[in-house]
């Protein structure tokens, strides 16, 4: 009875001393990944950090204005091209029997329904 008593606890001695040196190792794995991903994620960190310099260097208003005024025709905005509402055009006002047609103007989706609209 000693015997069966013995050898079983030397074999789950065996399985137990199996199953701590197959966690010691996979321990050991995950944590040589997690040191993996934090160097890559410092260095991505530090990628960011340089286009975010280059995106505010790219981004200054000195430059831009220098290369609108090389590439382009535009011009500053003058007081005069500020306008009110009250200096917009009045709403086209729909005509008895145009309604049907929307090729004749108007503001597109804005025809008035009428007796003239199948």
């Amino acid at each position: 009875m000693m015997r069966i008593l013995n050898t079983a606890v030397v074999l789950v001695t065996l399985a137990v001393a199996f199953a701590l040196y197959h966690v010691k190792y996979e321990t050991q794995a995950e944590q040589r990944d997690i040191r993996n991903l934090t160097a890559e994620l410092a260095t991505e960190h530090d990628a960011i950090q340089v286009l975010q310099a280059e995106w505010s260097l790219l981004n200054q208003p000195e430059r831009l204005e220098g290369l609108v005024e090389r590439h382009t025709d535009l011009q500053p905005l003058a007081p005069a091209q500020i306008v009110t509402l009250a200096d917009l055009p009045a709403r086209p006002k729909a005509l008895p029997g145009l309604e049907a047609d929307p090729s004749l103007g108007g503001y597109a989706g804005t025809v008035a329904p009428g007796p003239g609209i199948q």
